[in-house]
Order: C-alpha cells, then sequence, then structure tokens
C-alpha cells in the first residue's frame, strides 16, 4: 500500500486516490434526542479563549522548532539529542532532516501532565521534531498544541517510546493558519504492557498529513482517535500504519470527519498483525458527515491478517444530517442555525468523550467553540 507521496504529488490538485473503494452510505439518525438536548449542547462548546501557558505548571515552548522557556520538575530531563530516524526509507525523516536542530528529547522518569506548544513563523520552510521516552511504570499526559506557521511549509516528527508498563494520554490540537501546509508523524514504540491513548484535531491548513507508525509488542494497547474539521478547499489526510509484533496486544482506530464546501479528506489506515502473534484484538473506524454536496471523503480501512487466534473488525460510513432531526428541532422553537450545531456537535460527542483526560477534554472543547453554527 502506498503511504507517502512525492512532494510534487502532496502539493497538486490532484486528488490521491483515484479509486475510492465502495462505502456504505447511510443517514445519520438523531437517536435518543433528549437526552442530547438536556446536555444543552448549544453552551457545551461556548466557551471563551485563553492561553494557557500563563497557567501551566509543567510546559515547554517550542519556537520554530527550538526551544525557548520552559518549566519542568527534576524528574524530566531535556536535551538536543540526535536520533537514528532509518532516513533512507522515511521520507518524513528526509524533511525534518533538512533542519540543523536537533530534536528535542523529553526523558520523563515520574508521572505528570505536561504542556507542549509548538508555535511557527510565517513563510518558509520549518521544521520540528520531539524524542519523548516514558520509563517503567510511568504515566503521564501531554498536550500539543500546533500554532502560527502562516504561508509556511512545516515539518514535525514525535517519536515517543513507552517502557514495560507506561501509560501515555497523549492529546495533539492543530490550530495553524488557513494557508500553512503541515506534514506530521507521530512514531510510536510500545513495549510489554504499555498503553497509550492518542486524540488528534485536524483542523485549518490549506493542506495537511498527519501520519501514525506504531509498533506494538506483548500485551500494549494503542488507542487512536481523530477528528478532521475541514472547509474552503482543504485537504486533510489521516493515515496509520500498525505494526502488532507479538501476543496478545491490542488497537484501536476510530476516526471521524465533518467535511463543509469544497473540503477533501483522506482516511487510510493499515494495521498487520504478525505471522505467529495470538489473542491480538484489532478494530478500525471512519465515520464522515458531509455538510456539502462539494465535499470529498476517501476511507480506506485495511487489515493485514497472518494469524488465525485474533479478534478484528473494520468499517466505514458516509452521511448527511438527518433533515428529520433538523424539523424536530426546529418545531421546539430552535432555529436551523442552532439545529444544525446541535447536531455537528452531537456526531463530534463520541469522539471527543474517548479523552480521557478531563484536563485535555475541556482544552479541546475550548478550543472548538461555536465551531459549525
Amino acid at each position: 500500500m502506498k503511504m507517502f507521496y512525492p512532494l510534487h504529488e502532496l502539493l497538486s490538485s490532484s486528488p490521491h486516490f483515484s479509486k475510492v473503494p465502495s462505502k456504505k452510505e447511510e443517514k445519520w439518525r438523531f437517536s435518543k434526542l433528549s437526552q442530547y438536548l438536556d446536555k444543552q449542547y448549544q453552551d457545551t462548546f461556548d466557551y471563551e479563549k485563553q492561553d494557557y501557558c500563563k497557567n501551566d505548571k509543567n510546559f515547554l515552548e517550542i519556537r520554530n522548532g527550538k526551544l525557548v522557556s520552559h518549566h519542568l520538575p527534576t524528574s524530566v530531563h531535556i536535551r538536543e539529542h540526535a536520533l537514528d530516524y532509518e532516513i533512507d526509507n522515511n521520507p518524513f525523516a528526509k524533511l525534518a532532516s533538512c533542519s540543523s536542530a536537533y530534536p528535542l528529547e523529553i526523558n520523563i522518569f515520574k508521572d505528570l501532565s505536561l504542556n507542549i506548544y509548538l508555535d511557527y513563523g510565517p513563510k518558509g520552510f520549518i521544521s520540528s521534531s520531539l524524542n519523548i521516552i516514558l520509563q517503567e511504570g510511568v504515566k503521564a499526559s501531554i498536550y500539543i498544541t500546533f500554532e502560527g506557521g502562516n504561508e509556511s511549509f512545516i515539518s514535525h516528527s514525535s517519536h515517543i517510546k513507552l517502557e514495560n508498563k507506561a501509560s501515555l494520554f497523549l492529546t495533539q490540537v492543530q490550530k495553524l493558519s488557513s494557508k500553512a501546509v503541515l506534514i506530521s508523524q507521530d512514531c510510536l514504540h510500545l513495549h510489554e504492557s504499555s498503553y497509550l491513548e492518542s486524540f488528534c484535531l485536524l483542523k485549518r491548513a490549506e493542506y495537511l498529513h498527519h501520519f501514525i507508525k506504531a509498533d506494538l509488542h506483548y500485551k500494549s494497547t494503542l488507542n487512536i482517535n481523530s477528528l478532521l474539521l475541514s472547509q474552503d478547499e482543504e485537504r486533510f489526510i489521516f493515515s496509520c500504519d500498525i505494526n502488532h509484533l507479538s501476543d496478545k496486544s491490542s488497537s484501536q482506530v476510530l476516526s471521524k470527519q465533518v467535511l463543509k464546501d469544497r473540503s477533501t479528506c483522506v482516511f487510510d489506515a493499515n494495521t498487520k498483525i504478525f505471522k505467529g502473534t495470538s489473542l491480538s484484538k484489532v478494530k478500525q473506524g471512519s465515520h464522515a458527515l458531509l455538510l456539502s454536496e462539494s465535499a470529498q471523503i476517501h476511507s480506506k480501512p485495511h487489515l493485514e491478517i497472518y494469524s488465525d487466534d485474533l479478534s478484528a473488525s473494520h468499517g466505514s460510513t458516509v452521511g448527511s444530517l438527518d433533515e428529520d432531526a433538523i424539523s424536530y428541532l426546529m418545531a421546539r422553537g430552535i432555529s436551523h442555525a442552532k439545529a444544525h450545531a446541535i447536531l455537528v456537535n452531537a456526531f463530534m460527542q463520541e469522539i471527543l468523550e474517548s479523552i480521557s483526560s478531563t484536563e485535555h477534554k475541556e482544552k479541546v472543547l475550548q478550543h472548538l467553540g461555536e465551531l459549525y453554527e
């Protein structure tokens, strides 16, 4: 399967997938509508923006790939460190290697919550790279924000390693300029009995490709959730390549896309269960909500199975809002715009509820605001 594309293809206007597999088309119906009304979705996302860095206990601020400020406990060691990215076989690492700055290594020895701010300047090529290591038994939550990048081409890579029994709750939010181009990669290594929960919000960029590569070892668990919100003529790609290398490993990939105007989203997921492994659990799901007849979604869930002893499933749905649900809300005094926003927010709620960290969830909600009203 073609997971990478030459630069001229990435920036061209032609679709990346000329042949799209058949998908199940369905109307997204609003079940149990009353319970959502009771939660008053129209107020759920009504937050004011604020500068979190001022209130953070532990944070790193990285500007154009360079560390400019930080506040960390002694249990976290940081340094600039050259990594072996297997550059010959990794196009993302080739882009990152164009920068003279070494990746910033973050070595975590005790439980903590950490915020990382990646700020990018206007225009030009900018590269940033992180190497995050959780030592054995450590439990950490990390919130990463991408900001700025007006008319910039940005390459970012994160190399994340979880030692035995380590746990990481990772949230990444893209807050880039609408004229930015971002290519980012997460390279994940999960050792025995480790756990990683990842949520990423992809929103606002002229072109954005977020790629995840993961290697899972004995009894490790990986949950990946993504929310793509595209509009205008934006083009977003979310892709992942997951390898189950040992017994009793588990992975779940769930992506939801909300598309407006003439935007395009791509979901491209591949999970491989290696020969000789047993009792693995694999799940893939992609669900798209089209708010415009001109929007396009290309979905390609894919499993490579070389073992008989496992549990696996994958699926894809595409649909639009249920006009009956909108009429139901309007009959109760809610405007068409507000009814529209309530249904969109409810569609997103499942993926937002996947964020286990209450602090992370609140920040994501504050960032979303009344997005589609």
